[in-house]
């Protein structure tokens, strides 16, 4: 087999690393370009969709930074993963890769898990084409995410989970409902970390956008914290998660690792969903928004909650934190998109979000040469 990329994740020379870091930044420009001034509905970039459409699966199929791309490929060359008893639907995939008679199998598994993630996200934002521009959100979803989104199952499973709910959201027959909920419910099935999202789901029958059940649901929240601190360990979470040995203690050394030394990248990433998140709760107790908007933010709302439990119980710069916070990263800059079409944000918060984003990969890269 060959590979666009000989060398491995030790090997990564540092023009491959410059390269994308010079990619991210052309993204970025453009974006502050084709959001120098506010947008209405009719005035959608018509450039925006199709360029970056293809920017971001170029992107997607070719990052090399992250050590996933290094993983899987091992396997796709014969590794053996019989011990992966979990989500299936990378097995067949894997499979299906190495049986192909042609060169380069491995960016073919990128193209279906990342390319297939990219093209569901884009199918979300077109449900809510009425009140957003699509290709512009695709953008934002770079620009904020680009790295975070370039990871494997994680993408494609948050990707199928929040279409999910976009259909329960923009349906009112039972049918559609239904389906909406098994979609959601599905993307345990490519990521076993979306259980946590799963276990939100009741949040889209809590009115958490008004400020009284906002307040409830922090106490709530700090009540349950407390009361499965005092009764469970930390490695009861763990099991719930990963149901192989070999996993949970790759997790675990991992954890440590985070833990052990101060991250300025990690502190700005927390910054960078935070910050949004903040300022649409702000905006959506003054001004309100449609069921779908609104339904949207009461999920991203619950895995945000779940994601400060997870700081408390297992510490400020514990994997579980920002893993859990990826799982908004399609609700957060569609929730971002939306609130830049309506005019939710000042030209300065605006900015300060985009800065946030551009520091958090910019450390994030920093830390990768």
């Amino acid at each position: 087999m060959q590979y666009i990329y000989g060398f491995d994740e030790n090997t990564i020379p540092f023009w491959i690393k410059a390269l994308y870091w010079g990619l991210y930044m052309l993204a970025f420009v453009y974006a502050i370009r084709k959001t120098s001034s506010l947008v209405t509905k009719d005035e959608e970039p018509r450039d925006v969709t199709i360029w970056f459409g293809v920017f971001f699966a170029l992107y997607a199929v070719f990052y090399c930074i992250n050590d996933d791309y290094f993983s899987y490929r091992q396997w796709i060359d014969g590794r053996d993963f019989s011990w992966w008893t979990k989500e299936y639907f990378y097995v067949y995939v894997i499979l299906f890769c190495r049986s192909l008679p042609f060169d380069y199998p491995f960016e073919v598994f990128r193209l279906i898990v990342w390319g297939g993630a990219i093209f569901i996200a884009y199918q979300t934002y077109r449900l809510y084409e009425e009140l957003l521009l699509p290709g512009l959100t695709l953008l934002l979803l770079f620009v904020f995410h680009a790295g975070v989104f370039c990871y494997a199952r994680a993408s494609l499973a948050i990707a199928v989970y929040s279409l999910g709910i976009a259909l329960y959201l923009f349906h009112n027959g039972m049918i559609w409902k239904l389906l909406g909920i098994a979609v959601a419910f599905s993307s345990y099935f490519f990521h076993h970390e979306l259980l946590i999202g799963i276990a939100v789901l009741p949040c889209l029958f809590i009115p958490l956008e008004r400020r009284d059940f906002s307040c409830l649901s922090i106490f709530l929240l700090l009540f349950a914290i407390v009361a499965i601190s005092f009764f469970s360990s930390n490695l009861d979470y763990l099991d719930a998660l990963f149901d192989n040995d070999d996993i949970t203690s790759k997790i675990e050394d991992y954890n440590e690792k985070e833990q052990g030394v101060f991250r300025l990248s990690t502190f700005i990433r927390y910054l960078k969903f935070f910050v949004p998140f903040c300022l649409l709760t702000i905006s959506f107790w003054k001004k309100g928004a449609p069921y779908p908007v609104i339904g949207m933010y009461r999920i991203t709302y619950g895995i945000m909650m779940a994601s400060v439990a997870f700081m408390v119980i297992f510490g400020l710069r514990s994997v579980y934190v920002y893993r859990t916070m990826y799982i908004t990263t399609i609700p957060t800059s569609l929730l971002i998109g939306y609130g830049y079409c309506q005019g939710y944000f000042t030209k300065k918060q605006f900015l300060i979000m985009i800065a946030l984003a551009l520091l958090s990969s910019s450390t994030s890269i920093i830390n990768a040469l």
